[in-house]
C-alpha cells in the first residue's frame, strides 16, 4: 500500500481494514477451513468422545492401530495439540484485533502503513 497525502483517511483505513482481514484469513485458513483442518475437527470430537467413554471413534481407533499405540493415548494427544492450536488461534485474533484498533485510530497515512507492515512482518 503506498501512502498517501490526504485529510480524509476513512477510505485509507477501510481499505487498510479489508486487507487486514486478508492477511489474517490467510494464515487461519489452514488452521480453520482446510481440508485438514476439518480432518483434525472431526478427530477432536472423536477424541472427546473417547475420552468420554462414549467410543465411536473409527478414524482414532485406525490410526492407533496403525502407529501401535493406545486409543485413550492418541485421543489425549488430540486434545492436546487442539488446545496448543485454539492457543495460537487466540494470539492471531488478539494481533487482529489491537491492528484494527490501531488502524482505526492512526492519526496519519504512515500509522495506518505500520500496522499493516507489523502484522505482515511482526
Amino acid at each position: 500500500m503506498k501512502i498517501r497525502l490526504t485529510k480524509n483517511l476513512e477510505p485509507l483505513r477501510a481499505s487498510a481494514l479489508v486487507r487486514l482481514d486478508e492477511i489474517i484469513g490467510d494464515q487461519l485458513h489452514p488452521m480453520t477451513a482446510s481440508p485438514i483442518a476439518m480432518l483434525r475437527a472431526r478427530k477432536l470430537a472423536e477424541a472427546k468422545r473417547v475420552l468420554a467413554g462414549e467410543g465411536g471413534a473409527p478414524m482414532l481407533t485406525d490410526e492407533a492401530a496403525a502407529k501401535g499405540v493406545a486409543v485413550l493415548d492418541l485421543a489425549a494427544t488430540v486434545i492436546t495439540k487442539a488446545a496448543a492450536e485454539t492457543a495460537l488461534l487466540a494470539q492471531i485474533e488478539a494481533r487482529r484485533q489491537v491492528a484494527q484498533a490501531t488502524i482505526r485510530s492512526a492519526p496519519h497515512p504512515a500509522a495506518i502503513e505500520a500496522a499493516l507492515e507489523e502484522i505482515l512482518n511482526g
